[in-house]
């Protein structure tokens, strides 16, 4: 027995030891605040990168040839700056070449979006003769629409390591056995643009080009926060960066002579731009949830009966230290991204959820029937749901889950219909 004892008491102290140091959870902050804990300094960043997010750039800028908004905000401002699109149904539209299962993206054609509007019209764009493109009548092609989802919380779920993702996936014993999901991967492109941009050690974060968990994205097709950055400032505004030159043209073509206005070549020299866009993503908060009543609380408790948790994960931790890149090539530590417990109510894994919810578009290793978990935290702040937009309300998003979601639809569709809008209610509180 005292021996036992002492063993008991052995394998406590040592796993003990050996134990990540307990996270402080995050601090709830209003909409479209910065997270809290922010230094001076850091702070005055998340000012300027919300200038520049609600600023609407030029063609002298690098604005265009063809784009879809001319400032950031444009999609992602309702109710506030940082929040998704306005309540429409979808605004931007993804297209590939299926080739009898085989898919391909349409680069060659304009892809991987429509860009719908150009320059023509703007200041210093009267030499450019290029027109806003429309889904190119080709056999083949097949299209996605998208929602701009919201970016609350997104230096967060950047900051969180990828074996605290990992180990969600597969099939956990508290969770229904059609249940698996696994993580996406990606290029770690924040440690890319430093090695190319900056001069600073960045042995501190993963290797330049390390495969990394992805996050990001409807498909979590997109590993770090500096990639969801830069990769939309060029696709979405046609602004060109170190990292994304492109300038998109209809159809794949050549870009005429008279469209390279632009005061440089790629525009967004240094990404001196994209490093304020990034800034403010990285810094604004997740809102608060609404002050609990008892019957959100009985709704959390439906959540977890109808399977919900399985993959809309309640907690995760952040990373012990998380370091934010400086436009003069220095590093800063952002202690109020550090070793925090957060609610994003997402395990950042892509899931199977059927053919009612397929897509025409693969995007590395999910295909048109998989997506990202979607994070709930923020959800009284939307109006519309899912991938494309086209549910109006939590009840009709939970109705289209289908594969790995399937189980959780009957549980719900069992629930009296006060069950029901008990854990509608706990939801719209998040």
């Amino acid at each position: 027995m005292n021996f036992l004892k002492t063993l008991l008491i052995g394998l406590l102290v040592s796993t003990t030891a050996f134990a990540d140091p307990p996270c402080n959870p995050v601090a709830p902050t209003p909409i479209g605040a910065p997270v809290a804990g922010l230094t001076a300094s850091q702070l005055a960043l998340f000012n300027a990168g919300k200038t520049a997010y609600e600023k609407e750039f030029t063609v002298a800028e690098g604005l265009g040839p063809t784009f879809n908004a001319k400032a950031c905000v444009t999609c992602h401002g309702f109710p506030v700056t940082g929040g998704s699109e306005n309540g429409t149904a979808n605004n931007v539209t993804h297209f590939m070449i299926n080739n009898d299962g085989n898919w391909m993206p349409a680069l060659e054609m304009g892809g991987p979006v429509i860009q719908k509007f150009d320059i023509r019209n703007e200041p210093g764009g009267a030499s450019c003769p290029i027109m806003g493109e429309s889904v190119p009548a080709a056999p083949k092609i097949t299209t996605s629409l998208r929602h701009s989802p919201p970016v609350f919380g997104f230096g967060l779920l950047d900051a969180v390591p990828d074996e605290e993702i990992r180990e969600w996936q597969g099939k956990q014993p508290w969770k229904d056995p059609s249940v698996i999901g696994f993580a996406q991967f990606g290029t770690e492109l924040e440690s890319l643009i430093r090695l190319r941009a900056f001069t600073f050690d960045i042995t501190r974060r993963q290797p330049a080009g390390a495969a990394r968990v992805g996050r990001f994205g409807w498909k979590a097709q997109t590993s770090t926060l500096f990639q969801f950055t830069t990769e939309p400032f060029n696709i979405e505004l046609g602004v060109s960066t170190p990292f994304f030159p492109r300038e998109f043209t209809p159809n794949g073509g050549p870009l005429p002579a008279g469209c390279l206005v632009a005061g440089a070549q790629p525009n967004d020299t240094a990404s001196a731009n994209s490093i304020k866009l990034f800034h403010f993503q990285a810094l604004l908060g997740a809102p608060a949830p609404r002050p609990r009543t008892p019957r959100s609380f009985y709704g959390e408790l439906m959540f977890r009966v109808a399977g919900c948790a399985d993959c809309h994960r309640p907690t995760m931790r952040t990373a012990k230290d998380y370091y934010m890149p400086l436009a003069d090539g220095t590093v800063t530590r952002v202690e109020a991204l550090s070793n925090k417990l957060i609610a994003p109510y997402s395990d950042l894994l892509i899931h199977d959820m059927g053919p009612g919810l397929a897509d025409g578009r693969v995007m590395g290793a999910a295909g048109p029937r998989f997506w990202r978990t979607t994070p709930l935290w923020g959800t009284q702040h939307k109006r519309r749901y899912l991938h494309d937009g086209s549910a109006a309300n939590v009840h009709d998003a939970i109705e289209r889950h289908g594969g790995e979601g399937a189980a959780s639809v009957v549980r719900y569709d069992a629930l009296t219909n006060a069950q029901k809008a008990a854990l509608i209610e706990f939801v719209e509180g998040l």
